[in-house]
């Protein structure tokens, strides 16, 4: 019992943390929302999520894009869910008691969530070393990384550009 306990603590945390990032327009925190996309550990800002939550029931959407889940209602709203990993060109994301969706906060879409493996925490940036972007060619992935970061155990880190995600043609428009 006190592990599920622990787990909903830590839950809440970040999600207090993730109301304060939104409706503070203050300067930017250095801390960022450290998800587990298949081999890809991703950081996102606070302020481009407006909650994170257990994959709930969706309604999938025919003539659409394998990576476009559907929608699902999320208290009354409907949610375009997008399985990050496969939109990036990599194999479907096994859903699991550890996946999320995040809620996107962007001006430029409303309602749209990504599917992640798992949730890690919250990261500070500031206590990690800033690396080159690889030349590797691994497709999208490469074109919505902003940056990219090594922590204190050597585990690199690569902060998504949720903006320029939303914006991509392909995530606009998943129809086939």
């Amino acid at each position: 019992m006190a592990k599920s306990s622990n787990l909903r603590e830590f839950q809440e945390a970040i999600l207090q943390k993730l109301k304060e990032a939104t409706s503070s327009g203050a300067a930017e925190s250095s801390s960022r929302l450290g998800v587990i996309v298949g081999e890809y550990r991703l950081l996102i800002n606070l302020t481009a999520v407006t909650e994170v939550l257990p994959v709930p029931t969706m309604q999938p959407v025919p003539l659409t894009q394998p990576w476009f889940l559907g929608v699902a209602n999320v208290r009354g709203n409907l949610y375009n869910i997008t399985d990050l990993q496969q939109f990036i060109g990599k194999p479907s994301l096994p859903k699991t008691i550890h996946s999320r969706i995040l809620l996107l906060n962007s001006p430029n879409t409303t309602q749209a969530a990504l599917v992640v493996t798992s949730l890690v925490g919250l990261r500070n940036i500031e206590a990690m070393k800033v690396r080159q972007k690889a030349d590797a060619n691994r497709g999208l992935l490469d074109l919505f990384i902003k940056q990219v970061y090594e922590d204190e155990n050597q585990q690199t880190w690569e902060e998504l550009n949720i903006e320029a995600l939303v914006q991509h043609q392909d995530f606009i428009q998943p129809t086939i």
